[in-house]
C-alpha cells in the first residue's frame, strides 16, 4: 500500500514533467532566440553608427577604426561580425575564415540590408552547412545606404542555451520529485498502516472471527470513523450468525422429532391395514414419499445455513483420488441404468475446498446427470489445470437447458419443467453454489463443446 501510494506520487510528478517539458522547450527556444537576435540587432546599429563615417570617408578594406568595436564584441560574444560597402564587398569581419575583399552580395539578408531595410531572421547556410541566426543593417548616410553589418550565429548556439536552461529545470524537477518522495513517505505511512490493519480485520471477519475489531484511535479522521463503522457492521454480523446458528439448531431439533414421529406413525398404520384395501396402503406409501421429501429439503436447507453462518476451514484435495471414489460409489446406479461413467481426470491434480466439498458438487453434478440419461448414453468426468485453476467438469448427453435455465439452476428450488414430476428437492445446485462460495470456487453451467445435446456442469477451484 505505501510503496503504490509513493510511487503513483512519483510516477504523477514524472508525467507533469514531461507534459510540461515539451511546450516548455518550444517556448524557451523563441524566448532564446528572440534575446539573441535583440542582443545581435542592438549590438548591429552600434557597430553600424562607428561604421558611418568609415564608409563615408576611406575607400578600401582597411578600417583601422572599426577593429576595436569588432574586437570587443568579439570577446563578449561568439557571434560573427561582417562589414561590406555598399556593394556588398567584405570591408572588415572578425571571422578568420573569411577573407577582406570577398562579395557578400549575393546574401539575401545583405541584398534587403543595401536596399535599406534591416534584415532579422534564421537561414541554413550553404557555406557553412547549418543553420544561422542572423541580424543585418544598412549604414545610412543620410538616404544613401554605405554598406551593411551583419551579426550572424550558429543555430546550436541557440539550442545550447536551451539545453542548459532545460538541464537546470530537470535538476530542478528531480529535486522536486526527491522532495516529494521524502515527504510522501510519512504521509503514505500515516495513510497505509491503518489501512492495512483494517484489511487485516476485514479477512478475519471474512474467515468468521466476528468479535475482531479495528483500532478506531488510529489515522486519519476519515479512516478511524470508517474504522468504526467497521466495529459496527462486525458487531451486527457476529449477532446475526449467533441468533442464525441458534435458530438452525432449534429448527434442527422441532422440526426432525416430528416428522420421525410421523414417520412411525405411517410404518404403524401400514402394517395394520388390511392388504386388500389398496388404496389405503398406496396412500400410506404416498406419504412415506412426502415424508421423506421433506426431511430431506430440511436437512438440505439446514446443510445451507451451516454453510451460511460459519466459515468451514479448507484443505488440500486430490482431484483424482476424489473423482474416482465418487465413480466407484455411482458405478452401480449407472450400470442399473445401462449408463457408462468414464473418468478422465488429469493425475496430479491437487486444488483448495473445504473438506468433502469437491464430493458433494461431484454427487449432485453426476446425480442430475444420470437423471436425464438414457441407456447407452455415457457420463464424462473431465479434470484438468488452466491458468492456475484446477477444472472439473461432468458431461452428459441428456437435453440439456437454455441459457436462462442455466442461470437460474443455482437458485434454491428451482427446477427445470422436464423434472417437475420427479423426486427432487430443488436444492442440490443451490448447496452446489453455497459450497463453491465456502471454498473460494466457481461453479457454472454450460453447452457442451462439440455442438451435441448435453450440459457440461463445471467447477473451478485455486489449483496448488
Amino acid at each position: 500500500m505505501r510503496a503504490r501510494l509513493v510511487g503513483s506520487f512519483v510516477a504523477l510528478t514524472i508525467v507533469i514533467l514531461v507534459v510540461f517539458g515539451i511546450p516548455l522547450r518550444s517556448f524557451m527556444e523563441n524566448v532564446e532566440e528572440e534575446r539573441l537576435l535583440t542582443s545581435l540587432e542592438r549590438d548591429a546599429f552600434i557597430l553600424a553608427g562607428h561604421a558611418k563615417e568609415t564608409l563615408n570617408t576611406i575607400a578600401g578594406s582597411d578600417l583601422p577604426s572599426l577593429e576595436p568595436f569588432i574586437a570587443d564584441h568579439a570577446e563578449r560574444t561568439d557571434a560573427k561580425v561582417v562589414v561590406t560597402n555598399s556593394s556588398g564587398i567584405v570591408v572588415a569581419s572578425n571571422d578568420v575564415a573569411l577573407s577582406i575583399g570577398a562579395s557578400f552580395g549575393n546574401r539575401p539578408e545583405i541584398q534587403q540590408a543595401l536596399l535599406g531595410e534591416p534584415a532579422v531572421g534564421e537561414r541554413t547556410s550553404s557555406t557553412l552547412g547549418e543553420d544561422l541566426v542572423f541580424v543585418a543593417v544598412p549604414v545610412f548616410s543620410g538616404d544613401d545606404v554605405l554598406g551593411v553589418v551583419r551579426f550572424s550565429s550558429p543555430r546550436s548556439v541557440v539550442d545550447s542555451n536551451v539545453n542548459q536552461a532545460l538541464l537546470g529545470i530537470a535538476l530542478a524537477g528531480l529535486f522536486t520529485v526527491l522532495a516529494g518522495v521524502a515527504l510522501a513517505i510519512p504521509i503514505a505511512l500515516r495513510l497505509a498502516q491503518p489501512i492495512t490493519r483494517l484489511k487485516k480485520n476485514a479477512d478475519a471477519v471474512a474467515r468468521g472471527e466476528f468479535d475482531n475489531r479495528a483500532n478506531v484511535d488510529e489515522g486519519p479522521r476519515e479512516i478511524r470513523e470508517l474504522a468504526l463503522a467497521f466495529n459496527t457492521m462486525s458487531s451486527r454480523l457476529g449477532l446475526m450468525m449467533k441468533g442464525q446458528r441458534e435458530f438452525n439448531g432449534a429448527v434442527s431439533h422441532q422440526l426432525r422429532t416430528p416428522l420421525t414421529a410421523l414417520r412411525l406413525r405411517l410404518e404403524f398404520l401400514e402394517r395394520n391395514i388390511s392388504s386388500e384395501n389398496r388404496e389405503v396402503i398406496d396412500a400410506v406409501e404416498a406419504s412415506q414419499d412426502e415424508v421423506d421429501r421433506l426431511q430431506e429439503i430440511i436437512e438440505q436447507l439446514l446443510n445451507l445455513a451451516r454453510m451460511e453462518s460459519g466459515v468451514i476451514p479448507q484443505v488440500t484435495v486430490d482431484v483424482h483420488e476424489v473423482v474416482a471414489q465418487r465413480l466407484e460409489m455411482w458405478a452401480p446406479l449407472a450400470e442399473e441404468k445401462g449408463v457408462e461413467i468414464v473418468s478422465r481426470v488429469e493425475p496430479g491434480l491437487f486444488c483448495k475446498m473445504i473438506d468433502g466439498g469437491l464430493d458433494q458438487i461431484l454427487d449432485n453434478y453426476i446425480d442430475n446427470a444420470l437423471s436425464v440419461s438414457e441407456s447407452g448414453q455415457s457420463i464424462v468426468v473431465f479434470g484438468y489445470e488452466k491458468s492456475r485453476r484446477v477444472v472439473v467438469e461432468v458431461h452428459d448427453e441428456g437435453p440439456g437447458l437454455n441459457d436462462a435455465e442455466k442461470i437460474d439452476a443455482f437458485d434454491r428450488f428451482w427446477r427445470s419443467v422436464s423434472n417437475q414430476n420427479k423426486p427432487g428437492t430443488g436444492l442440490g445446485l443451490a448447496i452446489v453454489k453455497q459450497i463453491a462460495a465456502a471454498s473460494g470456487a466457481e461453479v457454472s453451467l454450460d453447452d457442451r463443446p462439440d455442438s451435441r445435446n448435453g450440459l457440461v456442469a463445471r467447477v473451478e477451484c485455486s489449483a496448488i
